[in-house]
């Protein structure tokens, strides 16, 4: 495929990795709204600290008891496993979660690992399969810390989700201008084109060539003013007129030789009687 061809392509679809990124995308299809609240990097508190949950889902609706489910992502295998070597690092957050699930791809966890008190949601490129199911857990009552901590991320979230909003729809806009300017272009691009075979045409037949910046050549400026006057010739009755003297003339001229050979026969001497 040459390089024009290759610019007007449609752009290839940029292939599924299942990272930390992918993760949290699936987990914020899964946990969608109005249902659920989802709310990523939460820490117990707020004011700093080196222990997050990576999200943090929170039903909202009061039939399923506003249930909190907290998550991890794995996406390698040395990740899993410092996480299998320092269990009590979840328990800032943990505390707090009638439910604690791993997430990762298929063969980061290993059969027999997985803590029984946690669930596993396996990484796919079309979504999340649970693969053993997380355990409900006594939960502690939230503290005012752990509260402020899930309303500072609601607030960033909003945030950026209103940003990102706001830069789709310029993105959105710019495509629609865009759209029209080339639509506008390749219409003046074919007018243009017309022009051209209009102008080769009438060159091809009059043997005159059109400038398009300077106008008409003097020759045809010069002849389009005698058929001006011509056309103001009598009140405009130009060709007309014209017509009808070129035909008187050429009977004027009928009779005018006609009477010259008549003339020469009366004087052409009689030859004498022998």
């Amino acid at each position: 495929m040459n390089d024009q061809a290759d610019l007007l392509a449609p752009p290839k679809a940029e292939p599924v990795v299942l990272n930390t990124q992918h993760a949290r995308a699936m987990l914020l299809k899964r946990y969608a709204a109005p249902e659920w609240a989802l709310l990523e990097e939460v820490a117990p508190a707020t004011g700093g600290g080196t222990r997050y949950a990576d999200a943090i889902a929170v039903n909202l609706w009061q039939s399923r008891g506003h249930a909190i489910h907290g998550f991890e992502i794995k996406v390698s295998r040395g990740d899993w496993l410092r996480e299998l070597k320092q269990p009590e690092k979840a328990e800032p957050l943990y505390r707090y979660c009638d439910h604690w699930t791993i997430v990762a791809p298929r063969g980061i966890v290993k059969d027999g690992e997985l803590p029984s008190t946690w669930g596993l949601l396996e990484l796919r490129k079309t979504g999340l399969v649970q693969i053993v199911a997380s355990p409900r857990l006594e939960a502690q009552p939230i503290t005012r810390a752990f509260f402020a901590s899930l309303m500072r991320r609601g607030h960033e979230q909003l945030d950026r989700m209103a940003s990102n909003k706001v830069q789709h729809a310029i993105n959105e806009s710019r495509r629609i201008i865009d759209e029209r300017v080339e639509e506008q272009v390749k219409r003046r691009t074919r007018e243009i084109e017309r022009s051209n075979d209009a102008m080769a045409k009438f060159t091809a037949e009059t043997g005159l060539t059109l400038d398009p910046w300077g106008g008409p050549p003097i020759k045809a400026i010069k002849l389009a003013q005698r058929l001006e006057l011509l056309s103001n010739y009598d009140g405009g009755q130009a060709l007309g007129r014209l017509t009808n003297l070129a035909n008187d003339l050429e009977r004027a001229l009928g009779v005018l030789r006609k009477a010259i050979t008549d003339t020469e026969l009366d004087e052409t001497p009689t030859p004498p009687r022998s």
